[in-house]
């Protein structure tokens, strides 16, 4: 995979769009200082990702984006695509898994195919940035995972950048390993590593909320189970209620239909006694039979008038609610018309602003094409010009040089008579000042010889010091590590309360996460009520969330309210009945609301002893709704002092008990061991309540801790910069003690070495004056000579410079006929690069010009559909409006008729009890008789009574008909009586039991059901913690195993390239023991050629930087990056190491691409293509090409 092409689009200084072709081999980027050429690498650097301003050379991530100039206005955004070229190895390299979790190499599957790879990042001024794989939007970290383990990236070798080479050179051991496990590709390991531990992190957490929600569902099982145990025995004794009272009213109705048939026949004979006597008074009433008929007609009709009436007022309800909505409906709609109308004008603005910046666009390009045109033609004739000059210029150029060779020669002669007598002069001068010299030198070596041993004294005194010191240093070195060790237990210490912290607060913030997810799915309420806490969740609670009840007072206040702790509480009453609107409509179950704003009697307060709702926290804005829930509500200290206040109450009270025992208004005593499930709502509100308080208290000794890790880690910073010093000292203590040693047997050598110079000066100073004599006479001969040449000279010179004169002219008229071609040549660049920024400009003017348009048409099409709807939801509630006032108009009628029905009635009454005034003389004829028949139909009536009062209990019990009680049996059970005590004494069983809950085994079942959905969950969880635990294992023995391959390797390559920059010299990598709990750093040890094995530390700056060097190209050797870009590393480097450096990188460009940064013509020269930077325009930059190789 090589750079193709990087383009470059208002990054940095790059204002247009500039676009580098990078070809195959080296490519060398050159230009002065500050012209942009690193921002060619920090361009490279950004698209792979980089998300430091601060490695990017900027203070703020807009510092990518052109600033401007005295000449252009800032940019809005930069962008920068980079073109990969894939080879045949990069196809071959597979498919990522699926679940990039293993250790497998691999590219997505969208790019496996893909011959080359375009990656673009753009940045905007307002913040927000882009990513792009192939032009398909895509996120940073899958651009940071493409090139994981390839060598490139943002921290990666294949990119050194200036300064990298010293950061290698003074890095830790640990930096140093760094490179080592990019080159072994390792960093997607660690990546993979870190993100499955994070993964592990966050499945340990879910395991701790599945564990609490498993805990809680356990806890609300042992309650539904015995409730559900409660339910059974409840039936069981309803069963055999049943059972006995069938009993019981079988016996009754055979008994009582005995006595009723003899009662019949004794009212048989009295009645046909009186027969006669009623056939008179029926006589009597035949008058009155017509009335009767039509009273029976209004009474009809009265009863038909009233159904209609209220059929009428629910149609005129219905009307109004509906006219109600429609009206909401019809603002809403208006609103939305009204909002896209003000868009539509916003839009045409833009789109006026847009046409007109299109129609300035056209003519601009229209006036650059014209620019360009001309200045081509321009081009053209100075190109003319120059041709036919040209022609004129050969015969002079010919004549020049004829007359510069005349010069030359005569000058050649002059010059070599005369550099004869200058070194015979010198030569004598030279000889008389090496016999001055010599006697200077004479008496200086002894002057050297005296202080010779005064220095030498000095230096042994030096030594004893130094010697002192490097004692009293290594003394005080053993406080300072004795220091060390004392702050690193007190560290480690602090370290152990930090994670007894976070434990604390992680197991915390754990427990009240479950209890939020428990809360947040509304465990514990029915399906109706969690619907509603689900559909308003900001307006609707449940009471018991509502109340703040202390834990000692749970089961007191659950107690008093039992099921309605699980009530929900809504704002007021409209609410209330849209919510049970809602559960009906929506078959969303059963739940009873609570209104807080609902008018409530007021509570009736008993002196004689404290309210419960006194001893509990309410918020203002539900104490009216608790006041009337708990006002009459009083707390006791224990069941006797309950049942005293009971009764010592002059209003009805329900008393409660700490223990959740409780006395309600009429006398029952509710109690037991079992608390109720209400309970379980107002413990976990307590518990989230107090978990919230503990857990900031947790965060607070958290940071706590952190702040004295901190600050003892400090210390230790502090303890471990003054043992570095204290080494430093020492170190150069022990290198001036070697330097002392070495001035000493120096200064030794030097006095052996004087001594013998001044032998060997005393037999040179008798040569040196013999061969001055002979000097002297060689000087004398040459003056003749050199005279002759001189005027020889001086005529070729006058003749050379008229004929420069006439060169000089013709090359006047040259130099004006090319600088016209350069103009005019620029001037056409210029115009065509503003007529292709001009036509991309248009183009861009109309995309967004045809953007506004559908933007336009589609806001347009909301604005009508709007108006149109506001008109539809107006017609419907005026339609709406008609009905109320027609059915209202219907009620009024139909209730005047009503009226006029109940006049008629009561006129037609008072005829009628005239009539019964004259039958009352014929009655009283009846009066013996009737009192016979009274008696006897008296004790009928009672029987048939007490039948039909049977039936109805029948009915209400147990839904069955009098003929059910036929095939009952009547066993020898007992009395009546008896049976009907045995009935009550199952009946008090049941009122002991109170209310039971008959959904408790389906509760129970669901419960189950849940509990074991979320054991499985449990399970999988541990499961897939093992299988972080092994893909850890894994990913860490992988990257070992390449570590520890790639370090061989390094060494390996090291050892071969170090000698091609050290002639004869050696390097190699050693491991350095890890602090506690790290992994191994690397240390580069060297050993020039002359020179001891050391580290690198203790070499010179350009031994350093060569060495680092070294390093960097073993590691493209080993593993070779697709490409390398170099910005100025060959800076410290000499002419001798700079040819090393060159040769090496043409070696490896055989494998690997090379883009080098440098101000080095002897680098230019290994480049195949060479790109100037400039900056003609100030703080713009501008790219020249050359590709070397093509000029060749």
């Amino acid at each position: 995979m090589r750079i193709k092409r990087i383009e470059l689009n208002g990054f940095k200084s790059f204002l247009e769009r500039t676009v580098l072709e990078l070809p195959l081999g080296v490519t060398a980027i050159v230009g002065p200082n500050g012209c942009g050429k690193s921002n060619i690498v920090d361009a490279i650097r950004w698209v792979l990702g980089e998300q430091s301003p601060k490695h990017l050379r900027g203070e703020a991530m807009e510092d990518v984006i052109f600033t401007g100039n005295g000449e252009s206005g800032p940019l809005g955004m930069a962008e920068v695509t980079l073109l990969l070229e894939r080879d045949e190895r990069d196809l071959e390299r597979p498919a990522a898994p699926g679940d990039g979790d293993g250790v497998d190499e691999g590219l997505p599957a969208a790019l496996a195919e893909a011959s080359e790879i375009a990656v673009t990042r753009r940045y905007f001024r307002s913040g927000e940035s882009e990513y792009f794989i192939n032009r398909m939007p895509c996120r940073l970290r899958d651009i940071t995972e493409l090139f994981l383990g390839t060598g490139i990236g943002t921290k990666a070798y294949a990119i050194i950048e200036q300064g990298r080479v010293e950061q290698l050179v003074n890095a830790k051991p640990e930096e140093v390993r760094l490179f080592i496990e990019e080159a072994a590709g390792t960093t997607r390991f660690r990546s993979r590593k870190l993100a499955a531990e994070r993964k592990m992190e966050r499945t340990r957490d879910n395991l701790v909320r599945v564990e609490d929600v498993v805990r809680e569902i356990e806890r609300q099982m042992a309650s539904l189970e015995r409730q559900a145990r409660r339910a059974e025995e409840y039936h069981r004794i309803k069963d055999g209620l049943r059972a006995l009272d069938l009993r019981v009213m079988a016996a009754r109705q055979r008994a009582w239909s005995e006595e009723t048939r003899t009662l019949g026949e004794r009212l048989a004979a009295v009645r046909a006694e009186e027969a006669q006597l009623h056939d008179a008074i029926r006589r009597s009433r035949g008058a009155t039979a017509e009335a009767r008929v039509r009273r029976s007609a209004d009474e009809d009709r009265l009863r038909v008038c009233d159904g209609e009436i209220a059929e009428q007022r629910l149609r005129a309800g219905q009307a109004r609610t509906l006219g109600a909505s429609l009206a909401v409906r019809q603002t809403e709609l208006v609103a939305r018309a009204a909002d896209a109308e003000r868009e539509l004008g916003v839009l045409r603005l833009r789109l006026g602003d847009l046409e007109e910046e299109s129609r300035g666009a056209a003519e601009a390009l229209e006036r650059a094409a014209a620019e360009e045109r001309d200045a081509g033609a321009q081009q053209r004739d100075a190109e003319a010009r120059l041709e036919a000059l040209a022609a004129e210029g050969t015969p002079l150029d010919r004549m020049v040089e004829e007359a510069k060779d005349a010069v030359v020669e005569a000058s050649a002669e002059e010059s070599r008579l005369h550099n004869m007598g200058e070194a015979l002069r010198r030569r004598h001068e030279e000889l008389e000042g090496r016999r001055r010299k010599l006697e200077d030198e004479q008496r200086l070596r002894g002057e050297r010889l005296r202080a010779n041993g005064r220095d030498a004294e000095a230096a042994r005194e030096a030594i004893t010091r130094l010697e002192e010191e490097r004692l009293r240093l290594g003394a005080e070195r053993e406080v300072l590590a004795e220091r060390q060790l004392e702050i690193r237990r007190e560290e480690a210490a602090r370290g152990t309360a930090l994670e007894g912290a976070r434990e604390a607060a992680r197991q915390i913030g754990s427990r009240a996460d479950s209890l939020r997810e428990l809360h947040a799915r509304h465990e514990g309420c029915k399906r109706g009520a969690a619907g509603l806490l689900a559909r308003q969740p900001g307006t609707a609670a449940l009471l018991a969330s509502v109340l703040r009840v202390p834990a000692a007072l749970e089961r007191a206040v659950a107690a008093a309210l039992g099921k309605r702790l699980a009530q929900i509480v809504v704002p007021d009453t409209a609410s209330a009945v849209a919510a049970v609107g809602w559960l009906r409509e929506s078959n969303a179950g059963s739940a009873t609301v609570l209104p807080r704003d609902a008018e409530r009697r007021a509570a009736v307060i008993v002196p004689a002893g404290r309210r419960l709702l006194d001893q509990i926290d309410v918020d203002p804005q539900h104490w009216a709704l608790a006041e009337a829930l708990l006002g009459q509500v009083l707390l006791a200290d224990d069941l006797g002092h309950a049942l005293a206040l009971w009764r010592a109450a002059s209003h009805p009270v329900t008393v409660v008990t700490p223990a959740g025992e409780a006395i309600d208004t009429v006398g029952a005593v509710t109690g037991g061991s079992e608390p109720p499930l209400e309970e379980t709502l107002l413990a976990r509100a307590r518990e989230l309540r107090e978990l919230e308080g503990t857990l900031a208290a947790a965060r607070a000794d958290l940071a706590r801790e952190e702040r004295a890790l901190a600050e003892v880690q400090g210390r230790d910073a502090v303890l471990a910069e003054a043992a570095r010093a204290a080494d430093e000292r020492l170190q150069a203590l022990r290198l001036e003690l070697l330097a002392a040693e070495k001035d000493r047997e120096r200064l030794e050598e030097e006095r052996r070495r004087i001594t013998a110079e001044l032998e060997v000066e005393a037999l040179e100073a008798t040569g040196v004056a013999g061969e001055g004599g002979q000097v002297a006479d060689e000087i004398a001969a040459l003056g003749a000579r050199r005279e002759r040449a001189t005027h020889a000279v001086a005529d070729r010179r006058v003749e050379l410079a008229n004929r420069q004169q006439a060169a000089a002219a013709w090359r006047e008229r040259h130099g004006a006929a090319e600088r016209e071609r350069t103009d005019a040549a620029v001037r056409a660049a210029g115009a065509g690069e503003r007529r292709r920024h001009l036509e991309a400009a248009v183009v861009r003017a109309r995309a967004m010009l045809a953007e506004v348009q559908e933007r336009l048409a589609a806001v347009a099409r909301r604005a009508a559909e709007a108006a149109s709807g506001a008109d539809t939801a107006a017609v419907e509630a005026a339609a709406a409006e008609a009905e109320r006032e027609a059915a209202e108009r219907q009620t009024a009628a139909l209730t005047l008729e009503r009226d006029g029905l109940r006049g008629a009635l009561a006129e037609a009454d008072r005829g009628l009890s005239a009539d019964d005034a004259a039958e009352a003389s014929a009655r009283e004829r009846l009066d013996v008789l009737g009192q016979e028949r009274a008696a006897a139909e008296v004790t009928l009536a009672e029987r048939r009574l007490a039948l039909e009062h049977l039936a109805a209990q029948l009915a209400e019990r147990y839904g069955l008909g009098p003929e059910a009680l036929a095939d009952v049996v009547i066993e020898d059970d007992g009395e009546d009586t008896e049976r009907a005590e045995h009935a009550e004494a199952l009946r008090a069983r049941l009122a002991r039991l109170g209310d039971v809950n008959p959904a408790a085994a389906g509760e129970l079942e669901e419960l189950r059901t849940r509990r074991e959905f979320l054991v499985a969950q449990r399970t999988d969880l541990e499961r897939s913690l093992d299988d972080l635990r092994r893909t850890i294992a894994k990913l860490t023995r992988t990257s070992r195993q390449r570590f520890e391959e790639t370090f061989a390797a390094a060494n390996e390559k090291l050892a071969e390239v170090f000698p091609k920059l050290f002639p004869n010299g050696k390097a190699r990598l050693e491991l350095i023991p890890p602090e506690e709990g790290g992994e191994p750093g690397i240390e580069i040890v060297v050993q020039p050629a002359g020179k001891k094995l050391q580290s690198l530390g203790l070499l010179s700056g350009g031994e350093k930087a060569l060495t680092a060097t070294a390093l960097i190209l073993s590691l493209f050797l080993i593993r070779p990056t697709p490409f390398c870009l170099l910005d100025e590393v060959d800076a410290p480097l000499d002419e001798a190491n700079i040819g090393r450096f060159n040769q090496l990188v043409r070696e490896m460009a055989a494998t690997s691409q090379f883009v080098l940064i440098t101000h080095n013509r002897r680098t230019m020269e290994v480049a195949d293509t060479l790109y100037g930077i400039t900056m003609e325009r100030a703080g713009i930059s501008k790219v020249v090409a050359v590709r070397l190789w093509e000029a060749a």
